[in-house]
């Protein structure tokens, strides 16, 4: 992935294909016996001498879906629906989860289509409706699939922090802060839901973003991202020293951020600081060499510096890591031409 100029990281909700959380109990001895991870012969053992046990075929496909074998872990799943179809609706979340990694997003929702019909009043199989239909650019409907959740629980905070994605994607912004506002009056501890109104108001450059950037700061001090973001939103609302000295305090803080050192390097080359610029983009450079952009960015600041061998090799790195970089085979062109 390029680094988009002075990058946003956008909090989106981690809970989206995230495996359900919940934790089946297995009905026999062996977890008793083996109180970490079992590996998959055990689990296969197990199976063999209680094939009709649905929570072993269920434990079985989460230990595959964490090693990306996502058809195997849909046979398992639906072998442990085949044998207990009505009592647990997380079996159709993680269900749905694995067919939307294997690329199945039909099957994906027919999963879920079935887990509300047999868990119309489970709040957790609403919500997880509404965010498939939202992974799905399935807006209204989303919308409408929460209306099922603010008839039962008008109060329910989740639910309007997923109403202010939608709205999001929709491109109505205004109702998106009304919403994820809704989620954090409801649980002011909803950290995820600050972070998205300060990420909102940023774009709408209204200098209020700050405001709820530090209400997320002051619950979590150690979130490196969270600081990144309150820097950006510093320098997109034109306080660009002030966005500098918070950089370089997020690079001091959390010496192995490397979004930090690209985006101070890229203040320094707007300040045309160029050497400063070339140190940062070189620290971004070791912490991460597998980013493209940061040796195009760091090519240009040699090329302004007249370096232009130096600039050359990092187009060409550049190139090597993406070959579909154009902006630096553009830049490769001029210097070789």
């Amino acid at each position: 992935m390029k680094h988009s100029y002075f990058i946003i990281t956008i909090v989106f909700f981690s809970f989206v294909i995230a495996l359900h959380g919940c934790k089946n109990k297995v009905d026999n001895n062996s977890s008793e016996l083996n109180p970490t991870d079992p590996t998959l012969e055990e689990l296969n053992h197990w199976i063999e001498n209680d094939p009709d046990n649905d929570s072993l075929y269920f434990r079985r496909a989460n230990f595959l879906i964490k090693n990306e074998s996502f058809d195997s872990a849909i046979i398992d799943l639906q072998k442990a629906l085949s044998i207990d179809s009505t009592n647990k609706s997380y079996y159709y979340h993680v269900l749905s989860d694995a067919y939307l990694n294997n690329v199945d997003s039909k099957s994906a929702m027919k999963a879920m289509d079935k887990a509300m019909i047999y868990f119309p009043n489970d709040l957790e199989t609403i919500l997880k409706s509404a965010r498939l239909k939202l992974i799905l650019k399935q807006h209204m409907s989303a919308l409408a699939t929460l209306d099922k959740v603010f008839m039962r629980d008008p109060q329910n905070a989740p639910g309007y922090y997923l109403a202010g994605h939608i709205f999001y994607e929709m491109g109505d912004t205004g109702r998106a802060v009304n919403s994820y506002q809704k989620a954090v009056d409801i649980n002011p501890d909803m950290r995820e839901a600050w972070i998205r109104i300060g990420d909102v108001l940023t774009e709408l450059k209204n200098p209020k973003a700050i405001l709820y950037y530090d209400n997320a700061i002051r619950m979590d001090s150690l979130d490196a991202e969270t600081w990144h973001n309150k820097a950006y939103a510093l320098n997109t609302l034109g306080k660009t020293k002030e966005s500098l000295k918070l950089y370089i305090e997020i690079c001091s803080r959390f010496p192995s951020y490397e979004p930090a050192y690209f985006n101070l390097g890229m203040l320094y080359k707007e300040l045309d600081s160029i050497p400063l610029a070339i140190d940062h983009f070189t620290i971004s450079v070791q912490i991460n060499p597998s980013e493209p952009t940061s040796y195009y960015q760091r090519g240009l600041c040699y090329q302004k510096s007249g370096d232009k061998q130096k600039a050359q090799q990092d187009f060409e790195t550049a190139l090597k890591l993406d070959d579909q970089f154009e902006e630096a085979r553009l830049e490769l062109k001029k210097l070789t031409r």
